[in-house]
C-alpha cells in the first residue's frame, strides 16, 4: 500500500480539543505575563490574567460538552462522552518510569526492551514427546471449514476502524469500506491458507501492548501483554473460532463448569450457581472449605505441544490442527512503548491474548480440570474454586487430596499454581485444617474477591455492599465536579447510568439486599444522583 497509494505523513497532536486557537492565545499572552512578572517582580496583572484565562478555559470545556458530547448521545454516538470521561479520569497514563536494579528506565526503548524481558522470562520450552491420553478422545473429527463469501463480506463491515491495524499496517477503513472488492479475493486466500495449514508471516507477527494490572507501576512484572495483530488474520480467526466453538459444543466436549468466553455463559450464572451451592449448605449448618486458587501467568506459559495434543484428541484434526500449530508455533513478538518498538523474539509457548482464538484454545486446555478432583470445581477463565463440604475429618483429606491432585494436573500440563496468592475461604466453620499446595501452606481469609463480589465466611454482603457505596460515591462526586454537571438532563442521565448504576448493578442479582442499613446506604447514592440528574439540591425528597 505505501507503494501503490499516495499517502502524507500527518504530525500527530495531543491537544486538549476545547482548546483551539482563541484559547491558544490567551494562554501565550499568559506565558507572556508570567515572564515579565518574573523580570519586574509586580505579579498583580498576571495573577489577574491568570483568573481571566481559567475562566475562559472553563467556559470553552462547557461549550465543547455541551455542543459534542450532547449531540453524539443524541445521534446514538457516545464516542465524544467515553473520550471526554476517559480524559478527566486520567484512565491512560502510558507506561510508567520501569525499574532496573535500582535504576528507573525513562525512555522508551528501554522500557519496551525491559517489558520485552519479562514477558520472555514466563515462556515454558517443552520436549516431552509422550503426552499423556486425555479423558475425552472424541469419535468425531471436525468438518474441514469452507469459506462463505457473503459472510466475510459481512465481518469486514463490521471493522472497527478506530483499533490498530496491526504489524501488516493494512488499515482498518479500507478493509471496511472496500468489502465488497475485497471480499472474493480474501476468500480465495484465506480458503487457500485453511486448505494448506500455513499462514503469511505478518498473521504471526505481534505488537504487544502492555497494559498495567496492579500493585507498583515501576515494576515489569505488574504489566500484561495483549497482542496487536493482523486485522485480516483475525478476520479469519473468527470463521475459525465459529466452526470450533459449533463442533465442541455439538459434541458436549467443554466442560459446563466453565462459564468463560461462552455464549449463554457470564460471571453472573457462574456466581449464581456458585453463591448457591454455598447459600444451600449453609442453611444445613455444614462447614463449607473453598480453596481460591490462582495460576500463574496462565495464558503465557500454556506448552504448545500439550495444547494441541489436546486439541488433537478433541477432534479438532486435518488442516484445521495443521492451521492452528502454524498459528502458536511460528509466532513472534515486540513490545511497543510509546511508538518506540523493542528488538523480535519467538514466542515459546502460550496463547496469545488479544486474539480471536487464544480464549477458546485456552479453554480447551484447562477442560479436563475437573476430571481430576472429586470435590467441586468452578471455572472462569484462568479462576479456579475448589471447595467441599465438611462434615468430618475425611472431608478434610479428601479436599488436601484433590488440591493434590490439582497440582500433578498442573504439572502434566505445562500449568503452574501461585500457592501464595491462593487462600482457603471457611463457610460457617466448625473446625480447622491446614490446607497446603505447591509445599506451600495455604492462608485463610475471612471474605476475598470473587469475580467482582467480595465473598464473606458468613455469607453476608455488609462488606461488598460498603466497597459498592464507595466506589459509586467517588464516580458520581466525579461527575458532579466536571462539566457534565451542565449538560442537558439526557446527558447527565447517560452519565449516571453508564458510569455509576453500572457498579451498583453489578450482580445484584446475586447480593440484592435485604437488610435496611444497607438499602439505605444504596438509596442516599441513588437520591444524590437524581438531585445531580434533576439539578434539585434543595427539597428533601426528589421524585425519580
Amino acid at each position: 500500500m505505501d507503494r501503490n497509494i499516495p499517502n502524507k505523513q500527518l504530525r500527530s497532536k495531543n491537544n486538549i480539543p476545547w482548546v483551539r486557537r482563541k484559547e491558544k492565545k490567551i494562554l501565550k499572552k499568559k506565558q507572556r505575563l508570567y515572564q515579565q512578572a518574573k523580570k519586574t517582580k509586580n505579579w498583580k496583572n498576571y495573577k489577574s490574567f491568570q483568573r481571566d484565562c481559567k475562566r475562559q478555559l472553563r467556559r470553552a470545556e462547557w461549550e465543547y460538552v455541551n455542543s459534542n458530547i450532547m449531540k453524539g448521545l443524541e445521534n446514538n454516538n457516545a464516542k465524544p462522552f467515553w473520550r471526554y470521561v476517559k480524559s478527566k479520569r486520567q484512565d491512560s497514563c502510558g507506561i510508567a518510569p520501569l525499574k532496573k536494579g535500582n535504576n528507573l528506565i525513562n525512555e522508551s526503548r528501554g522500557k519496551a526492551e525491559l517489558l520485552l524481558n519479562q514477558f520472555k522470562s514466563v515462556f515454558t520450552k517443552t520436549t516431552d514427546t509422550n503426552l499423556p491420553p486425555t479423558r475425552i478422545q472424541s469419535k468425531n473429527v471436525i468438518k474441514p471449514i469452507k469459506i462463505n463469501e457473503k459472510g466475510l463480506e459481512k465481518l469486514l463491515q463490521e471493522i472497527n476502524t478506530t483499533k490498530s491495524s496491526g504489524p501488516d499496517n493494512i488499515p482498518n477503513r479500507i478493509l471496511k469500506e472496500c468489502a465488497a472488492q475485497l471480499a472474493p479475493i480474501l476468500k480465495i486466500i484465506f480458503q487457500k491458507s485453511l486448505d494448506t495449514g500455513t499462514l503469511p508471516k505478518d498473521w504471526r507477527d505481534a505488537n504487544i501492548s502492555s497494559i498495567f494490572k496492579k500493585g507498583d507501576k515501576h515494576l515489569p512484572e505488574n504489566y500484561r501483554p495483549v497482542s496487536l495483530t493482523s486485522v485480516t488474520c483475525k478476520i479469519l480467526e473468527h470463521i475459525i473460532c465459529r466452526n470450533i466453538m459449533k463442533y465442541l459444543e455439538t459434541n458436549k466436549i467443554l466442560t459446563n463448569l466453565n462459564h468463560g468466553f461462552r455464549t449463554g455463559y457470564s460471571c453472573e450464572t457462574q456466581l449464581i450457581t456458585t453463591v448457591n451451592d454455598f447459600l444451600k449448605e449453609h442453611d444445613k449448618g455444614n462447614q463449607v472449605d473453598v480453596a481460591i486458587l490462582d495460576f500463574s501467568k496462565a495464558f503465557d506459559t500454556v506448552p504448545h505441544n500439550k495444547l494441541l495434543h489436546k486439541l488433537h484428541q478433541y477432534g479438532i484434526q486435518g488442516n484445521i490442527h495443521i492451521w492452528l500449530t502454524n498459528f502458536l508455533t511460528k509466532r513472534t513478538m515486540r513490545t511497543v512503548v510509546e511508538g518506540i518498538s523493542s528488538e523480535e523474539t519467538t514466542v515459546d509457548s502460550g496463547v496469545p491474548q488479544g486474539t480471536v482464538l487464544g480464549p477458546i484454545m485456552f479453554l480447551c486446555h484447562i477442560n479436563d480440570l475437573p476430571d481430576c478432583v472429586s470435590s467441586s470445581v468452578r471455572l472462569f477463565a484462568d479462576d479456579c474454586l475448589l471447595y467441599r463440604t465438611i462434615r468430618n475429618t475425611q472431608d478434610h483429606e479428601t479436599l488436601q487430596k484433590d488440591l493434590n491432585n490439582l497440582e500433578n494436573w498442573a504439572n502434566k500440563w505445562g500449568m503452574k499454581f501461585n500457592a501464595k496468592k491462593c487462600y482457603i475461604l471457611s463457610i460457617n466453620k466448625k473446625t480447622s485444617k491446614f490446607y497446603q499446595l505447591n509445599q506451600h501452606i495455604l492462608q485463610e481469609v475471612q471474605e476475598n474477591p470473587y469475580l467482582g463480589l467480595q465473598i464473606s465466611n458468613d455469607l453476608k454482603w455488609n462488606t461488598h455492599i460498603n466497597n459498592v457505596c464507595k466506589k459509586a460515591s467517588s464516580t458520581l462526586g466525579f461527575i458532579r465536579r466536571n462539566p457534565l454537571r451542565n449538560v442537558p438532563l439526557n446527558c447527565r442521565k447517560t452519565a449516571y447510568i453508564s458510569l455509576v448504576r453500572s457498579i451498583m448493578e453489578y450482580g445484584a442479582t446475586i447480593w440484592n439486599p435485604y437488610l435496611k442499613g444497607d438499602i439505605d446506604k444504596l438509596e442516599k447514592i441513588q437520591n444524590r444522583a437524581i438531585r445531580f440528574i434533576k439539578k434539585d439540591y434543595k427539597s428533601r425528597e426528589v421524585d425519580a
